[in-house]
């Protein structure tokens, strides 16, 4: 028994939707195949010659891969067969495919800006300052004995970036945990923290590319290190003295923020540390 492909229809459907903050498209082919014999096997039907192979074949826009074949007979011309062919964009991570990269196209996903999905994760730290910039501590300018820990929620950003595959384990690395060195999309130096989530290597869009899932969190009061500049010492001329009160006891008092004595009764001033590396983030996330 032998099959013959007659052709591709004029019919066809094309749609775009989004999955996990990634643009996913969506083709549909038809075709039409004729047998020899009414009783052909329907497996040889949907194996015709020329017809897309599922997870292999391109779309023409080379975007998509075949996902899937249907045939159906026509009840009055029974050795014709209708076959349609889904083709789809969408991406999970580890798929991979041997199939041809497609025909050229106008479009690089690795020039795609990302859709980011807002979500929002509790965070508790220790605050020096309360909302009118006041230091906190007592009246006499003292440092409380136990800090003041607030817990608040912070927005998180999290989306997928399609990369060229010659961006390397290493780059990504260099990625993961650092602030941003300079403002990034309105938000202030500091404020921004990246993290990699996940970064595969695989065929997506018809060419090998690397899809790196990211997260950046946004911290209003910069992701600096802050503590209360206190000390049971102070500098006096360069050298080191015990901060005493007035019956010679060792305290813990408040510094100027230059390791000096602070003027009785005034809060200590703020040290902030750094504690994560900065990058420019727009060298390597668009947006």
């Amino acid at each position: 028994m032998a099959t013959t492909l007659r052709g591709e229809k004029s019919e066809g459907k094309s749609s775009i939707r989004s999955s996990g903050g990634i643009a996913v498209l969506e083709e549909e082919y038809h075709f039409l195949v004729e047998c020899d014999s009414v009783n052909t096997p329907r497996l040889e039907v949907l194996a015709t010659a020329g017809l897309p192979i599922v997870n292999v074949s391109t779309s023409s826009s080379g975007f998509c891969i075949c996902r899937g074949l249907d045939a159906t007979r026509r009840e009055d011309q029974r050795k014709l067969w209708d076959v349609s062919a889904t083709f789809s964009s969408e991406v999970t991570e580890g798929q991979s495919s041997s199939g041809s990269s497609g025909t050229s196209v106008s479009s690089e996903p690795t020039e795609w800006v990302p859709i980011y999905e807002t979500k929002f994760e509790r965070q508790q730290e220790i605050i020096t300052k309360d909302l009118d910039g006041t230091a906190i501590a007592n009246s006499a300018g003292q440092p409380f004995e136990t800090g003041v820990v607030r817990s608040r929620f912070i927005p998180i950003w999290e989306f997928y970036q399609f990369e060229p595959a010659s961006v390397t384990d290493e780059q990504v690395i260099d990625r993961n945990e650092v602030c941003n060195n300079a403002e990034f999309k309105g938000k202030a130096t500091t404020t921004l923290l990246c993290t990699v989530l996940s970064s595969v290597v695989g065929f997506y869009y018809g060419s090998r590319r690397r899809l790196t899932k990211y997260a950046l969190r946004y911290n209003i009061n910069t992701w600096k290190h802050k503590r209360l500049d206190v000390g049971t010492v102070y500098l006096d001329g360069g050298k080191l003295k015990p901060y005493l009160d007035d019956s010679g006891n060792v305290i813990l008092g408040g510094l100027n923020g230059s390791g000096g004595k602070q003027t009785p009764g005034t809060e200590p001033s703020v040290k902030e540390f750094f504690v994560y590396p900065e990058r420019s983030f727009s060298s390597f996330l668009r947006g």
